[in-house]
């Protein structure tokens, strides 16, 4: 077999093992002032995941120091910034139904 077969042979049967497994690549570039975060993900996983970020509070405070503002104070508050990595999870079903008895409660 020449050499050429052989490698032709190797890439096929590395192609279809790479076809089987989920590459997943992510980028999340959270940018504000004073604060760089990025986060890239190049994986591969069998469970899709999914990227959340969550910036509940993001506050940016000038305080003027004369009348002109020429001179001021800049303060940044930033709480609690999260990055998660987490598996997919599938819908809950739908909700449980209420008794009989609960309903006509409500009913009354």
């Amino acid at each position: 077999m020449s050499k050429k077969g052989a490698f032709v042979k190797i890439k096929n049967f590395v192609g279809k093992l790479m076809k089987k497994r989920n590459k997943q690549v992510d980028v999340v570039e959270l940018t504000l002032p004073g604060l760089n975060i990025k986060m890239s993900r190049n994986i591969l996983l069998d469970t899709p995941h999914e990227i959340t970020v969550v910036v509940p509070r993001a506050e940016i405070r000038k305080i003027c120091q004369n009348e002109d503002c020429s001179k001021y104070q800049c303060e940044l508050i930033y709480s609690s910034i999260t990055l998660v990595h987490a598996p997919r999870h599938p819908l809950a079903g739908p909700a449980a139904c209420q008794s009989e008895d609960m309903r006509k409660s409500y009913q009354q």
